[in-house]
């Protein structure tokens, strides 16, 4: 879930009005009546700068320019050093961490080098964070149990193939609602794997 912002976009000799949209590897412009449709990979920007509210974005395919005033400087070093996939997770040294069913190999060298405190099983309690690898409806039924297994503040996140017929982005939504979850942030995992994070809502948190 990115950053949105209505901008005009200078390129190829045209002049768009639309929204800009910045996600974690990626900006993408949809224009207004003209339905123009524009995706910028971050790999292909070999040159970033602001300049009096514009971001200028030097590519391949030319020049890139963004009216984004006030956020065009953020948007630049964001774009310049983007979050490495166990920081956009929200993992780091001190979190206490569950890996549910086959976990996807590259992630879980990730998880490893964060030098969270990953359980040798999934058991226990009080858990910052669970990752459930989720390919069909079946693998969604441990949610109940695995509520009871993180923190109030702790989360829940279901990794789960973009695109799969098996599992939708919808059947995955509606399963951690069904259990007064709430989902409150998505992750783009590789070029193949998404995720969603689940809470506790806070009204429900035990009071301290």
């Amino acid at each position: 879930m990115g950053q949105e912002v209505k901008t005009t976009l200078r390129f190829d000799g045209r002049i768009l009005e639309g929204v800009a949209l910045l996600e974690t590897d990626s900006i993408i412009f949809r224009g207004g009546a003209g339905g123009v449709s524009i995706t910028v990979k971050f790999s292909e920007i070999f040159k970033i700068e602001a300049n009096a509210g514009w971001l200028d974005l030097q590519t391949g395919r030319g020049l890139l320019l963004f009216e984004l005033g006030p956020k065009a400087e953020t948007w630049a070093e964001k774009i310049k050093n983007p979050k490495v996939l166990v920081e956009k997770l929200g993992v780091d040294a001190q979190k206490k961490v569950c890996l549910v069913g086959k976990i996807d190999a590259d992630l879980r060298a990730d998880l490893d080098a964060s030098g969270a405190k990953i359980a040798k099983s999934a058991r226990g309690k009080d858990f910052d964070m669970i990752f459930v690898a989720a390919s069909s409806k079946k693998d969604l039924e441990k949610l109940p149990s695995l509520r009871e297994m993180i923190k109030d503040d702790g989360g829940i996140w279901i990794v789960y193939p973009k695109g799969n017929a098996d599992l939708t982005e919808r059947e995955v939504l509606t399963a951690g609602r069904t259990l007064q979850l709430t989902d409150n942030k998505q992750v783009k995992v590789s070029e193949v794997l998404t995720s969603v994070r689940f809470v506790i809502p806070v009204a429900q948190r035990k009071k301290k």
